[in-house]
């Protein structure tokens, strides 16, 4: 049975004291109380992993020795369960084993009380333990924040299809840690002329973000009909090579759509080839091409290839995250240039989300996705 130890209005989460003999549980509840904390109480290990996995709790004080088994069992299971792993458990017991101690520290707990239990210790331990858990939960926040921003600050450096209409163009991204190394960019090149890239950077971690705009700022500066597609990437190869960290790189696909004259432009470096849907008979397929990546060799090759186009086709270029979810990227390239044909007819805002949404069929993504479809 839970027992409230007071009937004045908790100002945050308890401490749920877990203890079979009452008297423990009495001293702690006056204790706790006289202290200003909310507590509660329980008398087995049932009562008090139901209580914490249905109610909010600040710390737990937990007897390793209850009638219904080992608190240290239940230390284990709380750290396991994601809505509980972040609760402090601190042990009592009037054993006072080593043993025992370890091994209560290997299944979670942060601390361990040895009974005949003295009040200024108890109080002293729980507040150290109170004031970490605040530190570490503001410092989650903090963290939470920084990655918003930079998600906020990395997405605003990729055009939205509003901004450029004439690119006629949609785009699906979708990152798992809110700011990653998937990127795109649309720059308008010439008259009736503009540029798709889409682009990757190895790694994975938010650190990645930062260089990404270091692409985005010289692919904003090099990016024109002064230079063609295959200039402007050995040009950013020569400068991100000197500057990049070690094993540090880019994947991209560079297009160029000539609407004037039909004519489309695609260097590939090292990055998944791109796919182009036909009005004419309805199909998509994939242009195969092979390239160096970016950032990494002097003598980077990238491949061209040149193409004639016509109005009412569309072409999607992408990041591997979309065709790798199974492991098998040969396998994803033919399901993608399958879903690409059948959303070939639809509109293209439509067709790309439901290419992805074929793509992923429900599953959580475990790398960041770029989608980018364009209508000549």
């Amino acid at each position: 049975m839970l027992m409230p130890a007071g009937s004045r209005r908790p100002v945050s989460a308890p401490v749920l004291i877990v203890d079979d003999d009452t008297t423990t549980t009495r001293v702690l509840e006056g204790l706790l109380r006289g202290a200003g904390f909310a507590a509660v109480s329980t008398h087995n290990l049932a009562d008090a992993e139901s209580y914490a996995l249905n109610h909010p709790v600040s710390l737990i004080l937990l007897d390793v020795h209850l009638p219904d088994g080992n608190g240290l069992d239940l230390c284990a299971r709380l750290v396991a369960q994601t809505t509980t792993a972040g609760i402090p458990v601190l042990l009592i017991s009037a054993n006072d084993d080593l043993s025992t101690k370890i091994r209560g520290f290997s299944v979670g707990a942060v601390d361990y009380i040895t009974k005949p239990l003295a009040g200024a210790e108890v109080l002293a331990r729980v507040r150290t333990h109170l004031r970490l858990r605040k530190a570490y939960d503001s410092l989650v926040e903090l963290q939470a924040e920084r990655v918003q921003q930079l998600a906020a600050t990395q997405q605003s450096l990729m055009p939205l299809p509003e901004d450029l209409p004439a690119a006629a163009f949609q785009v699906s991204l979708r990152q798992v840690l809110h700011a990653g190394g998937d990127f795109y960019d649309v720059i308008p090149s010439g008259i009736q002329m503009m540029d798709y890239v889409v682009a990757d950077a190895s790694g994975h971690d938010l650190g990645t973000a930062l260089w990404t705009a270091s692409f985005k700022a010289l692919l904003a500066e090099y990016a024109s009909n002064l230079h063609s597609p295959q200039q402007i990437c050995r040009m950013l190869n020569n400068s991100l090579r000197r500057v990049l960290p070690e094993a540090m790189y880019f994947t991209a696909i560079y297009a160029r759509l000539n609407r004037g004259g039909n004519k489309l432009t695609l260097v590939n470096a090292g990055h998944p080839s791109a796919i182009l849907y036909s009005a004419r008979d309805g199909r998509a397929r994939v242009l195969p091409q092979n390239g160096d990546v970016i950032g990494a060799f002097p003598d980077a090759s990238f491949e061209l290839l040149e193409i004639p186009v016509l109005p009412g086709d569309r072409l999607f270029l992408y990041t591997d995250g979309l065709v790798e979810m199974d492991g098998d990227r040969d396998a994803g390239m033919t399901r993608l240039e399958a879903a690409c044909s059948l959303a070939g007819s639809v509109p293209l805002a439509a067709a790309v989300a439901a290419v992805v949404e074929t793509m992923i069929a429900g599953r959580t993504p475990a790398d960041d996705i770029v989608l980018l479809g364009c209508c000549v």
